[in-house]
């Protein structure tokens, strides 16, 4: 079983950054340079020199964990599932965030209740001690910022939306050739998780 870190209690969706990242690594796919550029010009204007080294970090290792098949797609798709790949590759970087998905947000798709109660998400992360052994030393806030964090990221793909304490799925679709990507990449899993099928 992968491991997971507390590390997305200090992360973003940071969807407009991956926007600029994909675009810089159509032009030129050596993330060294990219990231030398990035810091140099303070291209996703952050607010310090310590930000700015954080969300350069973390972007791009979410954009280089796509394939440049994948990477080569984003033009071609609409908002929301630039969205959503973003979504992919957080769920490619982060392991909670994944586990999330295929532990609580699958289900929701697979048999039709598409909300997400408030008890469900205390569960997941109630239970995560349990079964990653690396959580046992998390704090009741670390456990709650993170809570956090995967609702907002949920938020920000614009896969859910808020009523009352409940995260309710919204009836977007995925762009059925970035569905055929995710198949020909062998992700039948991350097929699951955004549709609740696997072919």
């Amino acid at each position: 079983m992968k491991r997971i870190s507390a590390g997305a209690v200090k992360f973003q969706f940071w969807f407009t950054e991956f926007v600029q990242a994909m675009g810089m690594a159509n032009d030129n796919d050596d993330f060294t340079v990219l990231r030398q550029q990035i810091l140099a010009e303070n291209t996703f204007h952050a607010s310090s020199h310590a930000r700015l080294i954080t969300t350069t970090g973390v972007v791009l290792r979410r954009v280089g964990s796509l394939t440049p098949a994948m990477r080569a797609l984003f033009d071609q798709i609409d908002p929301v599932n630039q969205r959503i790949m973003n979504l992919i590759a957080i769920m490619n970087t982060e392991q909670l965030m994944y586990a999330f998905m295929y532990d609580v947000f699958r289900p929701e798709l697979i048999l039709g209740d598409r909300q997400i109660e408030a008890y469900e998400m205390a569960a997941f992360f109630k239970k995560l001690p349990l079964t990653h052994k690396e959580a046992a030393h998390w704090t009741e806030e670390t456990l709650r910022r993170l809570q956090s964090t995967v609702a907002q990221y949920l938020r920000r793909a614009q896969i859910v939306k808020d009523y009352k304490d409940t995260l309710v799925v919204e009836n977007y679709l995925l762009d059925e050739r970035l569905a055929d990507r995710l198949r020909e990449e062998n992700h039948l899993d991350y097929l699951a998780i955004l549709t609740g099928r696997t072919s």
